[in-house]
């Protein structure tokens, strides 16, 4: 198994840090309360179009992306202007407000609006993506375009921007990490920033328990009782030859051989659905979050089985033997 064994990994999977290790990112976690305080109290700016927002407590791996493009599709099929706010992980520094039109092609996309931004462009015909590091110039940018609804990706700790719906996403497979504030643990926030939420959606519910979701919930409630509150997995939907762009159904993956690839913040949810789709992991390969992607990855002729973000930042490619998972928000149960 090739695998980044950082610490983000470590403190992700919960393991035990030397012990002066774990007090100095404790005393680092103060900081990044005191961060988050300050910006709370800070004015927030309304802007004229409905901006919805959606974002996690902990640091990556709850599942926005497919939760923006289910929403910003179905905003679109009701004849609404959309522009994506986001940060651009995983590209180059920039300055200014960078703007993405529908239907654009760029050969720098991928640095200059992060892997993320590039396939909510490449799932949702007519969307506009503007990349900005301050949330209510992106979204000034975006109003001069004429959209009126604009999603915030990972939006919930940019306060600066008020919003019409404030939406949180859970992963039902690890809510909270180890319960402690970044960088000692996951969590952005403590759990009482539950209560801005509008709106709860637990995800990946098919890759934990019904008791570990039956105590989720009681937790949720105890710092939220009115939000809505559903439950959701990432459905699979078919696989993609990235050489040709054709699709193969899923059993393409029952009882095959594959050497499992990705670069995202929970590695751990891509592998369990792979398996739960009858594919043998051969080999497996963890790049860190964002982590470009070349030929020294793909270490043998198997088929080699990664997330459409990992294939984002690969681009394209004439080899025959590499494929991509398409997933959706869907209802859990």
């Amino acid at each position: 198994m090739n695998y980044i064994d950082t610490l983000a990994h470590k403190i992700r999977k919960g393991e035990t840090l030397p012990l002066l290790l774990s007090v100095l990112l404790r005393g680092g976690s103060v900081f990044q309360r005191l961060g988050m305080w300050k910006r709370l109290h800070c004015p927030r700016v309304r802007v004229a179009a409905r901006v919805i927002s959606f974002g996690n407590l902990t640091a990556g791996g709850a599942g926005k992306t497919p939760a923006v493009i289910e929403r910003a599709l179905r905003e679109i099929s009701l004849g609404h202007q959309v522009a994506v706010i986001t940060r651009g992980y995983g590209a180059a520094r920039a300055r200014k407000v960078q703007i993405l039109p529908p239907g654009a092609t760029d050969p720098d996309a991928v640095k200059r609006f992060g892997d993320e931004a590039l396939l909510i462009a490449r799932r949702v015909p007519g969307v506009w993506i503007v990349r900005s590091a301050n949330r209510v110039k992106g979204a000034q940018a975006a109003l001069e375009q004429g959209c009126d609804t604009l999603l915030l990706d990972d939006g919930y700790q940019a306060v600066s921007l008020e919003r019409d719906e404030n939406i949180l996403l859970i992963d039902g497979a690890n809510p909270f990490g180890n319960g402690c504030i970044i960088p000692r643990g996951l969590l952005r926030e403590p759990l009482q920033a539950m209560n801005r939420a509008t709106e709860i959606l637990v995800t990946r519910c098919d890759q934990t328990t019904d008791e570990a979701l039956r105590k989720l919930t009681e937790t949720i409630r105890i710092y939220n009782s009115r939000a809505p509150l559903s439950y959701t997995v990432h459905k699979p939907l078919e696989i993609q030859r990235l050489c040709d762009g054709s699709t193969l159904p899923l059993s393409f993956l029952q009882q095959q051989s594959v050497q499992a690839l990705c670069g995202i913040g929970n590695p751990d949810a891509f592998f369990q659905t792979l398996e739960s789709l009858g594919a043998r992991r051969e080999q497996t390969t963890v790049l860190a979050d964002h982590q470009a992607l070349d030929q020294v990855a793909f270490s043998s002729e198997l088929p080699v089985v990664m997330t459409e973000k990992d294939a984002v930042r690969l681009g394209k490619t004439d080899l025959p033997n590499l494929y991509a998972l398409t997933v959706a928000l869907a209802p859990y149960g």
